[in-house]
Parts: C-alpha cells; structure tokens; sequence
C-alpha cells in the first residue's frame, strides 16, 4: 500500500511538470488535427508507458482469475508462464486521469495498453502531456471483405446422386467436399467441444432453419454496447453479413446447408458500425479479441479487414501490412499468443502492383491464419488479395471456396450463394475446429503448420494461394487408406452408455446400405443411417428416445454384406 501511494505520488509530481516532455502524436493524427477545426471530434488510440506499479502482483492476479478454458489453451503452447503483462489490465488511475481530459474514453485494451477514445485537438495536446502516456494515434476504420450476393437458391437436387457422405449436404456439397469435410463428419467430427468466437458485423436472424441447433455460449455487441448481437431500432449498423458467414461456419439443415463445424459452441461479437460507409473501427476488434480470450476461445473467425478507409483519413498502404503495424494486426498476435487460432479473410481487392499486396490487417500477422478464395474447381478468385506482407512473407496461408458459396439468408428462410474472402474464411476455421477436436493437445502454431501441410500447394507455396486449398483430413492425420475388406461395425463407444454412442462402420466398396438398432427379440427400434456411401470408415451417433434400458443390436446390411454388433443402453 505505501509502495502504490508513492506511486501515486510520483505521478502527481509528473502530471506538474508536464510540460516538459509531450508523448508522440501520429502523423496521421497530427494531419487530421492540422485540417480540422478546434470542435472536431478525433478518435484515437492513447498509448500508455507501463501498467502501473506492483506488476508482478497483477500478473498472479490475472492468472488467479482466468477461466478453465482459457488456462487449457495457454496450456497447449506449453509456456513457464500462464499469464503475462498483456493480461493485466490498463492501470485505472491512468485512465482516471485521461478521462478528465478527454470528451469519452471508449474501450480500454489490456493487449494494447491502451484505450480509444474521442477528444478534441486541444483534448489531444493536454492528454500527450500527461507524464504516463507514450503516444497518440488515430483508431483505423476499414472495409470487411464485402461478399457479392448471388442467387436465392431453389431446392437442392435430389441427394441419391452423392455417393461420398452420411450426411445430405445439399447445395453445399462442392464447398465442403472441396477440404474433405464429409468424411470428417462421416466419422463423427464436428467441432464439439471446441469454442469459436466470431467477429463481424452483427447477426440478424439467428432464426434461421439452419442455425437453431447453436450452442452460443455469449453474444456482445461493441458497438452499441449491449448483449444483443440484432439489429435493434435506432442503434448504429446493421447485421447483414454475419448470418452469411456464421451459416457457412456453422450450419445444419440437411438438403439445404451443412457448416464444417455445426457441432461447436460459439461466441458472437459485433464489431462493426456499418452506417458509415460500411466501415469498421479497429478498437472494437481488439475489445472483442479480448473478450474472447477471457471466454476461453480456442478460435477467432474473422472475416474482416482493415485497408480502405472513410473519406477524409489516410488509408493503410501496402507497406503498413507488415505483421506490426495496424492495431488489429497487433490484437491478433497477442490473441495468438494465447493460444488462440486467429482465421481471418484475406481480402476482396484481387491482384497487386509488383513488390506490393493487396491484403487488409490482420491478414498480415505472422501467426494469423489468413485465407484466400477460390472457385469450385480450384481456381483462384480473381477477386482474392495477395501478398507478400510489406517484410517479405507469403500471404494468404490457405484457401477455400469463396466463390458461389452456400449461406443462409439473413432475412428470410432461405438460402443463397456468396462470393468473397468472407466466406472460404469461415469454412477453413470450421475445418481448424474439426482438426483441433481430433487432436486436443494441438496449440495454434500446430494447426497452422497441419493445415498448410495438408494443402495443395503445400510443397511450392506461392503468395496467391498460399500453401493452396486445405485438406481437414489430412490435416487432422486422418488415415484416409484404411478400408475394410467385407462390411464392418466396429465396437461402440461407449458402451454401456447413456445419453448417446458412437456407431463406427465400414464399407469395403461403394455401396448402397442401411444401419438399423433391433431389440433382443428381432424387433426393428430405429433406422440410423440409410444411403450410398463409399469405401472406408462412417460413424453415427444414437442418441435414443423413448427407449428402454437393455441389450440392443446395432446391424449394418450392404450389398457386399451384414454386420452386427451388440451395445447396452443404461438409464
């Protein structure tokens, strides 16, 4: 107590003397005070010098609080420490002392040491003298990767025709068989157990036929600040573009939409003020960065970017996309260093001049997954951004389909396709879900490495597609090669059980076939699963109702053949 009571002392002594030294204000700032008047409004990042005093303490303290969740990711990455200086959170006397001097302070950043808020010019030149602040920037707006929208689809084409999954994918077969998905989900992966923030523009009709199945653990809008992630009469934005991109991700209708990971929990977060110019702020991202972190997020998906900005502000150059310059590149590699696995969009502004890229922040992180797009057969998107980073690096990582893309309507029952970044982003973190769910002990720096080995281009990266369209299965060190030599169910797991086993099987040949539950007395309880399929191992799961404890038989009857295997329910 005596120690901070100096403290406090010290930087009274400081703030007296505070014209002696002023902080760094951005050039970018200073060009925009330069051309305002003295009643313009600016809104910016205050930087502080250190987290106060006694940050040891903090950091014990941060770490004491930190959720279940959140201490099993770090521990992936297999790190002395738990908890650093980027837990610890502003130190409040600092942010005390700017909003006497400000007009509204807005998000306060533990990650950035730092908080946003609006302030007039001659706010701005009080606040750069006071002793504890280090610098004074602009806060960035910038553009998501804007989709264009395709066609309202009619009713997907009759399913007998799919000879390669369990599940009917309907129209959104192309997009997931394109990075091996249905066989994931064939033997049973879905991304349960793992928990995906997404940060975008807001969600509208979380209603929809194929999102009811959701487990959303939280919602927060940053924008309007409140727990309703909706639009909502006279609040700011609107939330068009995250049903798009949670529906690709996350979706579960059979015939119509099937997301890579329909079986996650998720966090929703909007972060974007759509009303100017469908422009974004970064300090939004960062807070909800955040909040995912303390959420126990093992995945952040994000299909935004910050590049092009409102009229009247400098945009970020070529040369800014250098893994170190923008707020929300920083918040994702700090993000990262958590271990969580940030999978962002790479970009809508298609090819670039020689020496330059054409991609928007976080895209340029050095562990940030960013993904470019590409058609159903493989072909880049002329639409997708490209590298290098400004300091030399391939950029996207990965790609998936972006172009014609599956996705629920955000104003209706229906369904359409998309085009962008904004939609091969979701299915790459979708398939990240499936790989982390199959091997838990990956950290981030793992699933990176997996998902670009897995891909197409893996062995000649280039900076168009990166290490090319991924391989989910091949990613999560699936043995693709193991096919049975008759018809075969393998035992259950578990077993006894209650609520629900899984029920592996194996087919030796493309076939039609029908797994089915009988009770003792040859009775028929339930048909599983009926279909073609092909060669290799499936898995369902029964998760039986209205059924008695007691001995059932699980039989599986295909053209090549009929297995049995005996599993007991326990109530």
């Amino acid at each position: 107590m005596r120690q901070s009571l100096k403290y406090i002392a010290m930087l009274l002594a400081g703030i007296c003397m505070m014209s002696l030294q002023a902080a760094e204000i951005g050039a970018d700032l200073q060009s925009n005070i330069d051309n305002g008047d003295d009643k313009t409004l600016h809104v910016v990042w205050i930087y502080f010098a250190d987290k106060g005093p006694n940050l040891d303490e903090q950091i014990a303290k941060a770490e004491a609080a930190m959720a279940p969740r959140a201490l099993k990711r770090r521990a992936r990455l297999n790190q002395k420490n738990m908890a650093d200086r980027y837990d610890v959170p502003v130190y409040p006397q600092y942010l005390e002392q700017v909003r006497m001097e400000a007009g509204e302070l807005r998000h306060p950043s533990r990650w950035l040491n730092a908080v946003s808020a609006e302030a007039t010019a001659l706010e701005i030149e009080r606040i750069a003298t006071l002793p504890f602040v280090e610098k004074v920037t602009i806060v960035r707006s910038g553009q998501r990767p804007q989709p264009e929208l395709g066609e309202v689809l009619p009713p997907a084409p009759d399913f007998s025709a799919r000879k390669s999954a369990v599940i009917d994918y309907g129209s959104s077969f192309t997009q997931n068989e394109q990075i091996n998905v249905p066989l994931m989900h064939n033997l049973g992966h879905t991304g349960s157990g793992v928990l995906i923030a997404v940060l975008d523009a807001g969600f509208n009709n979380l209603e929809h036929p194929s999102l009811s199945h959701l487990n959303i653990v939280d919602e927060w809008d940053f924008v309007n600040n409140d727990g309703d992630v909706d639009d909502q009469l006279g609040q700011a934005g609107a939330g068009d573009h995250g049903i798009l991109v949670l529906s690709a991700l996350a979706g579960f209708a059979e015939g119509s939409l099937i997301g890579p990971a329909y079986g996650a929990d998720y966090l929703l977060a909007k972060t974007e003020n759509t009303d100017s110019e469908r422009n974004i702020e970064e300090d939004h991202w960062v807070a909800a960065a955040e909040w995912a972190d303390t959420h126990g997020a093992d995945i952040i998906s994000t299909s935004l970017g910050y590049r092009i900005f409102d009229n009247g502000q400098r945009s970020y150059t070529s040369a800014d996309m250098d893994g170190e310059s923008a707020a929300s590149t920083i918040g994702a590699e700090v993000a990262a260093s958590r271990g969580i696995l940030v999978v962002t969009s790479a970009g809508n502004e298609g090819p670039a001049a020689p020496g330059e890229n054409t991609l928007g922040a976080p895209a340029d992180g050095a562990t940030v997954l960013a993904v470019g797009a590409v058609t159903s057969a493989g072909a880049r998107a002329s639409f997708s951004s490209v590298g290098p980073t400004a300091d030399g690096r391939i950029k996207p990582d990965v790609a998936a389909m972006g172009v014609a893309a599956v996705c629920a309507s955000s104003i209706s029952a229906d369904y359409r396709t998309a085009n962008g970044t904004s939609l091969s982003c979701p299915l790459v973190a979708g398939a990240a879900a499936l790989v982390l769910e199959v091997n838990p002990n990956m950290s981030n720096v793992d699933l990176i490495s997996a998902l670009r080995n897995s891909a197409s281009q893996s062995s000649s990266p280039d900076n168009l597609l990166g290490w090319g369209i991924i391989d989910v299965a091949k990613a999560a060190g699936i043995d693709q090669s193991t096919i049975p030599q008759t018809v075969e169910i393998y035992p259950a797991w578990p077993n006894p059980f209650n609520p629900r086993t899984n029920i592996r099987f194996g087919l030796d040949a493309e076939q039609n076939a029908t797994l089915s539950v009988y009770n003792g007395i040859g009775q028929l309880v339930e048909q599983l699963w009926s279909g073609s399929a092909f060669a290799g191992q499936h898995q369902v799961v029964w998760e039986p109702e209205n059924v008695a404890t007691g001995v059932y038989y699980i039989v599986l009857q295909g053209e090549t053949g009929v297995a049995a295997r005996k599993v007991m329910l326990l109530k």
